[in-house]
């Protein structure tokens, strides 16, 4: 059982960090494709409407969590009768809230000028079109989104980023074409979603053959059974909404006090925190799932120490990607977007120290927590963070404008994380916080002076004339090597080096098995 976790977790994260590895390619051409293609008004727009419709998560109500902690769970119980009903109360409920997404679109589309800022001269009713293309695709495409929480909760992340990966790639090659013949947000809206909408078809082919039991019917929708998925969606309904609240409100706050424009600055400069999260917090993916098989099979020891191991790991791979993309960001945003704009830079710093802390303290841990009976003292913590976020972002854009929001993002989210999130962590894994401190994060962070230092040299005095790609290369390649390196050698210790050896091997094993048998056959 244990050498299974421990290949779960490395497939996952393999793949995990390959399809990672894509989006960030293709995600620096798109959003350079949709910048420079679009233009600031029209990508403010975009990013806008995206945001808008990001809300619609809160119709589901806690009800994704749910379903991946339950199907994590029946492959303990396999008491595939209440599970049935379970899934099906919850995909009844998903095809009722997509009817009040669209209802909701069709009103909404009127009052676009009224609820944010536009130039003079925008097109209006073109956006409203495009507004309405995306609210029918995303009621469409929002019941089928939650195939993805089911293979999650088997553990097979993997198969969900596989998909990923060629949902990336197909997106980016059209949205290019569709630029290079001159066509718009309404031609690239209806192809997103499209897109969006096989990919999840694919999921639930997968989610249905590895769940072969599973049967989602309207007539297995159970009323009473909707209570008692309430009874732990509503708390993880909470933390979504909360999460909702702190990073999809950011946009609307600027959209309606500073203006579609000021949208694109901030969307932008917080690019590059977004690209640190998804490189440094993929790891955790994988410890939902574990968590809630573990916890159910009162594995609390085992827990407490995946816990410990998961919480060093995502340290060490956070903290170099954050000294990089920090240092490195005004090169970065010059080379990727052609801007040398100061407000844009920093809302780049600031939101990589935001990110930073969120990974650091509070991440990896929270997932555990979400599914090791915390959830109420998470939605908590989380609504308390979002009222605050709201308020700051507002207090500081009257103060200091874009970079106002930035900053009130960062301050809740350094408050509940350090104070509140990072010690009922150490409660839970019956560790001092010194131990944290002294044993993960200290030796992380003396593991940096050297790479910053490398960083810092080619950056102000090695690298000459304008930065390209190649540029940036060669001068983070000796940074990662050095940080790489040492950390291996002093941060790791024999426990932990033994672990990764353990967990590594017999997955390469099976690869290598596979080939062998292939080349036999083909013999």
């Amino acid at each position: 059982m244990q050498g299974s976790y421990k290949k779960s977790v490395f497939l996952n994260t393999l793949v995990t960090y390959s399809s990672v590895f894509v989006t960030f390619i293709t995600a620096i051409f798109t959003t350079r494709i949709l910048y420079l293609g679009l233009g600031e008004v029209a990508y403010g727009f975009w990013v806008l409407v995206w945001s808008i419709f990001g809300y619609s998560l809160l119709l589901d109500f806690g009800f994704g969590t749910s379903i991946k902690k339950y199907t994590a769970e029946v492959v303990i119980t396999q008491n595939y009768e209440v599970y049935n009903k379970q899934v099906s109360t919850v995909f009844s409920t998903y095809a009722f809230m997509s009817i009040i997404i669209i209802a909701a679109t069709f009103i909404v589309q009127f009052y676009l000028q009224e609820i944010f800022q536009f130039p003079n001269d925008a097109n209006i009713l073109y956006f409203r079109k495009v507004f309405v293309i995306l609210g029918i695709g995303v009621a469409f495409t929002f019941p089928t989104g939650a195939f993805q929480e089911i293979l999650n909760g088997l553990n097979k992340i993997y198969i969900t980023h596989l998909i990923k990966i060629f949902n990336r790639l197909f997106t980016l090659l059209g949205l290019w074409l569709i630029l290079k013949f001159n066509y718009g947000l309404i031609l690239i809206a209806t192809y997103s979603i499209i897109i969006n909408f096989l990919s999840n078809v694919v999921i639930a082919y997968f989610a249905f053959g590895n769940l072969p039991k599973m049967k989602i019917k309207l007539s297995n929708f159970d009323f009473s059974m909707l209570k008692d998925v309430v009874s732990f969606s509503f708390f993880a309904y909470l933390i979504m909404f909360s999460n909702m609240i702190i990073y999809k409100t950011d946009q609307l706050v600027l959209g309606v006090m500073l203006g579609v424009s000021s949208v694109a600055v901030y969307q932008i400069g917080s690019r590059i925190s977004n690209i640190l999260n998804k490189i440094s917090g993929q790891f955790q993916n994988s410890l939902s799932p574990i968590a809630a098989t573990l916890f159910k099979d009162k594995q609390h020891k085992r827990l407490q120490n995946i816990l410990l191991r998961s919480n060093k790991l995502i340290t060490f791979i956070a903290v170099i990607n954050f000294i990089i993309l920090t240092i490195l960001a005004k090169p970065i945003l010059n080379v990727w977007l052609e801007i040398d704009n100061p407000k844009i830079l920093q809302v780049a710093y600031v939101m990589n120290v935001s990110v930073l802390l969120l990974i650091l303290f509070r991440s990896g841990s929270s997932k555990v927590l979400l599914m090791t009976g915390h959830h109420k003292f998470l939605s908590k913590v989380a609504l308390i963070e979002s009222f605050f976020n709201i308020v700051f972002s507002i207090i500081f854009i009257k103060l200091v404008g874009v970079i106002g929001v930035a900053l009130g993002t960062l301050l809740p989210n350094f408050i509940i994380s350090v104070f509140f999130i990072f010690p009922a962590t150490c409660r839970f894994s019956k560790v001092k916080p010194t131990y944290y401190f002294y044993k993960i994060y200290l030796p992380v962070l003396l593991n940096t002076i050297i790479p910053a230092a490398i960083l810092l040299i080619f950056r102000n005095y090695l690298v000459s004339g304008n930065w390209n790609l190649w540029k940036l290369a060669y001068s983070a390649a000796p940074a990662a090597i050095v940080y790489i390196s040492t950390g291996y050698l002093f941060i790791l210790t024999k426990a932990d080096k033994q672990e990764l050896k353990d967990t590594i091997q017999p997955v390469f094993q099976k690869f290598k098995t596979a080939i062998f048998r292939k080349n036999l056959t083909e013999q």
